[in-house]
Order: C-alpha cells, then sequence, then structure tokens
C-alpha cells in the first residue's frame, strides 16, 4: 500500500473505532440478524426474542428503544426488568449507553429532566427528553397495579427508521405482567391498528414456564437452519405462535461476531443437549413433569416434509379420522396417517389455529376454552362437510368416534337418534372408538413417543409419533395437558382424539396382506 495509503487507512479505521466508542447511537456496529428482527417488529405488535447467551438481544433492543424516543416526540417506553437493581445494572446502563451524546448531560429543565449515574441509575427511575418523550423503568416485583391505567407507544406512526415500541421486557416476564401490558399499547396503535409494539428479550435458562408456553405451544417454524454443536440436527430461526399478531425470532450466539463464540464452544464441549439448546441458541427444553416427556422440537416436522405427503408413492400409509363432538362446544377432529414402518404422523386437524386456539391458557388457573373451542352453530350437516373436506383424496379413511358422545341417544322428532347414526345419513361412516381408560390411552401415546433421546435418531431410533407443524392446537394441548384436570381440562378434546387412535394399534396393511391363499384340509 505504501506508507501514505497505510496511514490514510489506519487513520481512518482508528477514526471510526472512536466514533463508535463515542457515538454508539449514530455509528454503533449493527448486525445482520438485527436487520431481520426490524422486519418482523415491523409487521407484528410482539416481537419474543430468544437467544443464546451473549447474541446481543438486549443490545438491539435498548438501541431501538431509544430511536423510538429520540425519533418521535411524545412517545412513552417502559422498560421492565426483575428487580430495580437488574434495571439499573443492565437495562438503564444500555439505554444510556445508546442515548445521544447531546443528551446524556443535559440535567432538568421545565421540559426535559436527565440524571443519571453508573451507582444510581437515573434519578426517578426515569427520565424526560426535550422533545417530550418519555422513558420509565420498571420491574415486576413492584405490584402489578403500579401499570394499570397508563399509556404507552408513539403518539402517531413512527419515523421512517424507527419503530413504535411501547414496552420491553428483558428477563423472562410473569405471564400476568404481559397480558396487562398488551392492553396498554392499544390506545397508541398505528393507524393500520397495529398496537405499539412489545420486545420480550431473554435466554429460556427456566425452561418450558408458563410465559414460554403461550408462545411456543403450538408455533410453527417457519426458518431453521443447521446447528453447529449439535451435528444433524436444526434449530429454529423464526417462528409464528398461535397468536397471530406475534412473532419468536432467535439470536444465536454465533451470529454476534463479539460474543465469544470460541470460548462459548468450548465452554459446552460435552455438554447435554438441552444445555446447548438453551445456551448457544435460546432454544427451552420441555419440563420434566410434563405428560408427553418426549413430545418436543424432535417430533415435529414441517407439514412440507412430511414423507406420506412428500412423496406418497414410495410412503404409502393407512389414514384414520378420530372425532370428539361435544354438545355445548365445537367438535374437535385430527387426521392421523400410518406409515408402513409404523410411524403415526399427526397430518391434519379441525379447528386449527386459523379459525381459533382450541385452549387459552393465559387466564384463569387452569386456563379457559379459546375462540376454536366456542360454540359455533354447526349441526351435523356442517360437520359432515368439514369430515369430507379433510378426508378428500384418500381412501379407505377408518373414522372413529368418541364412543360415548358418539353412541349417546338423544330425542328428535321421529323418535331417537345419535351422532353415528345421523353421520351415516349424511354418508359419513363412524364406529366407535376403544373404550379404554384414560390412563391407557396416555401411556398408548407415551409408547409412541418413547425412544431413546440420548441417541442419535436414527432407523433403529426414532419417535412413532410425528406432528406436522400445521397441527398447532393438538401440539399446543398435548403440551399443555395435565392429568390432574380430569375429564375437565380445557386441553383434553385433541388428546382425546390421539387416545382414540393410539390405543388402536393401527398399521398400514397393503392390498397383498388380504388376498386368499390355497385351501388345504388334513
Amino acid at each position: 500500500m505504501g506508507a501514505t495509503r497505510l496511514l490514510e487507512y489506519w487513520e481512518a479505521r482508528e477514526s471510526a473505532i472512536e466514533r463508535e466508542h463515542e457515538d454508539p447511537y449514530r455509528f454503533g456496529t449493527e448486525l445482520p440478524h438485527w436487520k431481520e428482527a426490524d422486519k418482523h417488529l415491523a409487521e407484528v405488535g410482539e416481537l419474543l426474542i430468544l437467544g443464546g447467551n451473549r447474541s446481543s438481544k438486549s443490545e438491539f433492543s435498548a438501541k431501538r428503544v431509544v430511536q423510538t424516543l429520540v425519533e418521535n416526540p411524545g412517545s412513552i417506553v417502559w422498560c421492565f426488568t426483575a428487580t430495580s437493581q437488574n434495571s439499573i445494572a443492565h437495562q438503564q446502563a444500555l439505554i444510556h449507553k445508546y442515548l445521544p451524546n447531546e443528551f446524556k448531560e443535559l440535567g432538568r429543565s421545565r421540559t426535559h429532566y436527565i440524571s443519571y449515574s453508573i451507582k444510581n441509575g437515573y434519578t426517578s427511575n426515569g427520565f424526560i427528553l426535550p422533545n417530550k418523550s418519555q422513558c420509565v423503568f420498571r420491574n415486576w416485583s413492584q405490584s402489578i397495579e403500579t401499570i394499570e391505567g397508563g399509556e404507552v407507544g408513539c403518539p402517531g406512526d413512527p419515523a421512517p427508521g424507527s419503530h413504535n415500541i411501547g414496552i420491553w421486557f428483558d428477563e423472562e416476564v410473569p405471564l400476568n405482567y404481559l397480558n396487562t401490558g398488551r392492553y396498554r399499547c392499544l390506545t397508541r396503535a398505528n393507524s393500520d391498528g397495529t398496537p405499539a409494539r412489545i420486545i420480550t428479550t431473554f435466554t429460556t435458562v427456566s425452561g418450558w414456564t408458563s410465559t414460554v408456553s403461550s408462545f411456543l405451544s403450538g408455533a410453527r417454524t417457519l426458518v431453521d437452519k443447521e446447528a453447529e454443536l449439535l451435528p444433524g440436527e436444526k434449530v429454529p430461526v423464526l417462528q409464528q405462535p398461535l397468536r397471530t399478531g406475534c412473532r419468536v425470532y432467535y439470536f444465536h450466539t454465533a451470529d454476534n461476531p463479539y460474543g465469544g463464540w470460541n470460548a462459548m464452544k468450548s465452554q459446552l464441549n460435552g455438554a447435554p443437549r438441552d444445555e446447548i439448546l438453551c445456551r448457544a441458541y435460546g432454544v427451552p427444553t420441555k419440563p420434566s413433569n410434563t405428560v408427553f416427556k418426549n413430545l418436543d422440537d424432535r417430533v415435529i416436522m414441517k407439514a412440507s416434509e412430511i414423507p406420506v405427503t412428500k412423496d406418497p408413492d414410495n410412503h404409502p400409509a393407512s389414514w384414520i379420522l378420530s372425532i370428539d363432538p361435544a354438545g355445548n362446544k365445537s367438535w374437535f377432529m385430527l387426521l392421523v396417517a400410518v406409515s408402513a414402518n409404523g410411524v403415526h404422523y399427526v397430518m391434519d386437524e379441525w379447528p386449527g389455529p386459523d379459525i381459533g386456539q382450541w385452549a387459552d391458557m393465559e387466564k384463569g388457573a387452569r386456563g379457559v376454552p379459546g375462540d376454536g373451542a366456542m360454540p359455533n352453530g354447526f349441526g351435523i350437516e356442517d360437520y359432515a362437510k368439514v369430515i369430507k373436506e379433510m378426508t378428500r383424496g384418500k381412501e379407505d379413511v377408518d373414522i372413529i368416534i368418541d364412543p360415548r358422545m358418539g353412541s349417546a341417544t338423544y330425542a328428535k322428532e321421529q323418535g331417537t337418534s345419535n351422532i353415528i347414526s345421523d353421520l351415516a345419513d349424511s354418508e359419513v361412516y363412524a364406529s366407535p372408538a376403544s373404550g379404554i381408560h384414560i390412563d391407557d390411552g396416555l401411556q398408548a401415546i407415551n409408547s409412541l413417543l418413547s425412544y431413546d433421546n440420548n441417541q442419535p435418531i436414527g432407523f433403529n431410533n426414532h419417535s412413532r409419533l410425528i406432528f406436522s407443524d400445521k397441527c398447532g392446537n393438538t401440539i399446543f394441548c398435548c403440551m399443555n395437558y395435565r392429568v390432574e384436570d380430569g375429564g375437565k381440562g380445557v386441553c383434553k378434546d385433541p388428546v382425546d382424539c390421539l387416545r382414540y387412535i393410539a390405543v388402536g394399534n393401527y398399521e398400514y396393511l397393503e392390498d397383498s396382506s388380504f388376498r386368499t391363499t390355497g385351501a388345504g384340509s388334513y
């Protein structure tokens, strides 16, 4: 390069480094996965960012909060974390890092109030910028009543290059705070009706908690990629929860070149799979007390990748439709394909997440029925049409129904009947499922799910029950099913449909299996 050009290069490089340190708001590095997160934050009201340690999720959120405040006069943003000490040490420190330099030493006046120290954070747990934007720091060790009645977000649509952020939850937020926060974001919605945004960021060290479950049970993986530390496995990058106004985006530690990835790899060398998923990729694992312990990401497949539909000529299957009817709510139906090697693929469900969630575990001590379970005004003929649509193009579908409800007699104008008979009148021929005890049915499901999950999945080691990711309500209810709720749990209906199939010992039989052989005698 020569001495002159080398000096110019060195001076430009050192100047860029100095600007980044001195003014990270304007000159700080923005990582590629930040831009991807921005796309989703612009489209939905809630973005859950799950990340490995040192994956930059808090850095991203702090800078976006400051941009909201600076670029949109009159904005109000609430920043939450677990305790006031954590708020000062982490959240307030990051916000102050990204605050433009011209605001950091303003002090107080009739229109602004900014007073910060490393030891005590912001005076009065917040600040007001000259443009009247306010940032308030709170924590959930306080009473939840302190956030009732407020409103957050921008007073209008956000300026180009910024977002209408209302709340940032750093660390795992209790579900009641999250629910309350959602309703504080409504009055300052965008002109398109999207509420002020909620960003939630944490590493899932506590596993599958109620908050995690509310996002991830039944979520569809839209984007995934190879996991460097788990050869042969993929980890999610983007997921769509049942709640359509939310998305889940994963910040992997490897995506942050300043996060110490090489040290992380050394630390996790030989670590359990659950620890690797959590610490490097932000992926939570199921708790040990779940009814279906093996129901995790390894038994959920993208619908387009399931062999019986991707390549049906080489992967023939028998089909079973299981029905759990009801009188005062919607029916639930499940379509399962049993392949030649005995794998049960849960292919379709009705109602699906597009119609509504079957169970809402965020309300009440044990959850409440969701929109999908509500009465829909359907009669037998309407359900018959749904069944015919679900089984269209499939030959010899075995249709089974709850034996008690399906055979229960009810009065009609011309005598008595039952659901099985009335379905037959609509050319849908169902037979009663096995009436085996609930505990035996749950054991049958677990038997299908059983495999050695400490060994690599392969020809001789795999689950015989696989869920399509389009069956969000079934996955959600199986993950949240509780034995102690008995026959009154809001998650029971999809599990009942699965029980009827699991105890039926269904298998795929070729036509040749029914061929007669020569007679003999002795």
